[in-house]
C-alpha cells in the first residue's frame, strides 16, 4: 500500500467525518454559551469541556484506527467482519459479483476451448484433402498450371495454419520451448519454402550476414519471420527483397509498392487490411497483427517503415530478454 493510497483514504475519511466534527464543535460551543448565560463556574465549565474534548479525541482516534484496519483488509481482498451498514452491504454485493464473474470466466473459457477444439479438428481434417490435391497436382503435365495450383494449395495450407496459430496465441506459454535457434538457418529454410513464389513473382533475393543464434521458441520465431517474408513477397512483384542483420535487428526490406502514410499507424491492428489489401483482395488483416503479438510475447520489438512506390522495411529487434510466464 503506497503513501498516495493512504493519503487518498485519509482525505475521504476526513470528508466523511466532517459533519460529526462540526456537530461536536457546535455542541461544545453551545455548552460554553449556556455556561456563560447561566453564570456557571468557569472552572467547572473548563473541566467539562476538556473532558468532553478528550473523549471526542479518543473516539476519533479509535474510529480512525478501526477504519484504517478495515481499509487494509479490503485492500488485501480479505473479508471484513465489522463495519458500517453500507460497507457490509457493499461487501456482500462485491462477493456476489465475484461469484458471477467467476462463473462468466469459466463459461468463456469453456466456449474458447470448444472453439479451439473445433478449429483444431477442422485444420487436421483439411490436411487430408490438401495432401491429396498436392499429389494430384504433380500429375498435371503443364508446368505453368502445375506451379500455379501448387502455389494456391500452399496458400490454403498456410491460411489453415494461420487460424490455428491465431487461436494458440491465447495460450502462448503453454507449449513454449526455449532453445538455441540459428537465425540464418531459420531464414534459409523459409526462403527455400517460398522459392516458388520468388520465381513466380520474379523477385530477386539478397541475403546479407545472418549468422546469429538466440535463445527463443523456434516455432513462434519462424512464424513471425514467415509472416513478414510472405507479406514482402505479396506486394513486391519483379523487385528485390533484402534480408540481413543490423546489430540486434533482423531487417527484411523490399522494393514493393509500399504502404500509404495514412495506413502506417494502423497496420498492426487486428482486421485492418489498408488500401493495398482492399485493392488486391489478398489481405486478411491478421498477418501483421499476429506478428506484433508474437514479437511482444517473445520480448522482441517490431517496427515498420514504408513509402508508397519505394518499398517497405521491417525491423525485428532480437535482443534476448527473460520471458515472463503467466
Amino acid at each position: 500500500m503506497t503513501k498516495q493510497t493512504i493519503h487518498h483514504w485519509l482525505t475521504h475519511w476526513l470528508r466523511s467525518r466532517l459533519p460529526y466534527t462540526l456537530a461536536f464543535a457546535s455542541f461544545l460551543g453551545l455548552l460554553l454559551g449556556l455556561s456563560q448565560l447561566f453564570a456557571v463556574q468557569q472552572e467547572l465549565t473548563a473541566y467539562a469541556l476538556v473532558l468532553l474534548a478528550l473523549c471526542g479525541l479518543v473516539a476519533t482516534l479509535w474510529d480512525l484506527a478501526a477504519d484504517l484496519s478495515r481499509f487494509r483488509k479490503i485492500w488485501r481482498g480479505q473479508k471484513i467482519e465489522t463495519g458500517t451498514a453500507s460497507e457490509r452491504c457493499l461487501q456482500e454485493r462485491v462477493e456476489r459479483l465475484e461469484v458471477q464473474n467467476k462463473l462468466l470466466r469459466e463459461k468463456q473459457l469453456e466456449e474458447q476451448t470448444e472453439l479451439e477444439d473445433y478449429y483444431t479438428l477442422w485444420a487436421h481434417q483439411m490436411k487430408t484433402p490438401i495432401a491429396a490435391s498436392q499429389l494430384l497436382v504433380k500429375e498435371i503435365d503443364s508446368e505453368p498450371v502445375r506451379h500455379q495450383l501448387e502455389s494456391e494449395l500452399f496458400k490454403i495450407e498456410r491460411y489453415t495454419g494461420l487460424v490455428l496459430n491465431y487461436l494458440r496465441l491465447q495460450s502462448f506459454h503453454d507449449d513454449l520451448v526455449i532453445e538455441e535457434v540459428s537465425i540464418g538457418d531459420l531464414i534459409r529454410t523459409l526462403v527455400k519454402k517460398y522459392s516458388l513464389f520468388f520465381i513466380q513473382a520474379n523477385t530477386r533475393l539478397e541475403m546479407g550476414q545472418l549468422e546469429r543464434t538466440v535463445k527463443t521458441d523456434k516455432r513462434w520465431l519462424e512464424l513471425l519471420l514467415e509472416q513478414i517474408l510472405s507479406n514482402a513477397l505479396k506486394y513486391c512483384q519483379a523487385g528485390t527483397i533484402a534480408i540481413f542483420l543490423d546489430g540486434d535487428e533482423v531487417v527484411i526490406r523490399d522494393t514493393g509498392i509500399g504502404i500509404a502514410e495514412s495506413d502506417l499507424k494502423r497496420v498492426f491492428e487486428r482486421g485492418f487490411s489498408g488500401f493495398n489489401g482492399r485493392r488486391t483482395q489478398q489481405s486478411s488483416g491478421l498477418g501483421l497483427y499476429l506478428s506484433k503479438k508474437i514479437a511482444a510475447e517473445l520480448g522482441y520489438s517490431l517496427t515498420l517503415t514504408s513509402k508508397v512506390g519505394q518499398g517497405t522495411e521491417v525491423r525485428i529487434g532480437i535482443r534476448e530478454v527473460d520471458l515472463v510466464f503467466d
